[in-house]
């Protein structure tokens, strides 16, 4: 049971994802329409709005939102994707560090914070997880500059990390705000990407030392 267990949990986090994008293009198109940019639009704008715009009880306009039920499953698919990233994103160095414990401990916490984006303090888990996101990053990018040697994830992670803390900035300060929902996009693709790549490398490193461990036997 353990060896099916360390076999298949590092496949989480893309579950998670794969399960958000199913639930959130069902959203995108029960949403009655309505954003910070315009709130007069009708229907879904990738350029407009939010991500979270479609966990909202209630429009810009008033009306009752339909796509909120499904919006708010697939945000808790993505909660429970990303708490599984950041437990695996340590897998992927073979040293293990205090810097990779605190990658994990703070990356499920933040993650776990994440969950309650749906609730009315909305604004309030935004400030906090985008501060120990950043923290977090901060510190998987030391260890990631020291002791892990893949030029094209090191890329792809300060990519990510760039896009993340910018989306952040722009939300608090409303530099550039017409354009964050834009970018928020953006940097979701990205993310997207990384997980990936993270839960498919770490997955081949699980069946690597199981076959090592059954070849043993």
């Amino acid at each position: 049971m353990k060896q099916v267990i360390e076999r298949y949990y590092p496949y989480f986090p893309m579950i998670g994802l794969i399960g958000f994008l199913i639930l959130f293009v069902i959203a995108t198109t029960l949403y009655p329409g309505g954003s910070l940019n315009d709130s007069g639009a009708e229907g879904h704008s990738y350029f407009h709005n939010y991500i979270c715009d479609l966990m909202s009880l209630h429009l810009p306009e008033g009306e009752i939102n339909r796509a909120e039920p499904y919006a708010v499953v697939a945000h808790f698919l993505l909660s429970f994707g990303m708490i599984s990233f950041f437990y695996i994103l340590p897998e992927i160095f073979v040293k293990k560090t205090t810097n990779t414990k605190i990658v994990r401990i703070l990356g499920m916490l933040t993650m776990t914070i994440f969950i309650f984006m749906y609730t009315s303090y909305h604004d309030t888990v935004v400030l906090i997880t985008g501060i120990l996101g950043s923290i977090t990053l901060l510190v998987y990018f030391m260890e990631l500059h020291r002791h892990h040697p893949d030029a094209a994830l090191k890329t792809l992670s300060y990519v990510c990390g760039v896009l993340s803390i910018s989306v952040f900035l722009s939300y608090q300060t409303k530099i550039g705000a017409y354009y964050t929902p834009l970018l928020q996009k953006i940097a979701f693709v990205v993310d997207a990407v990384w997980v990936f790549w993270v839960s498919i490398l770490v997955a081949s490193m699980h069946r690597d030392n199981l076959n090592k461990t059954l070849k043993a036997y």
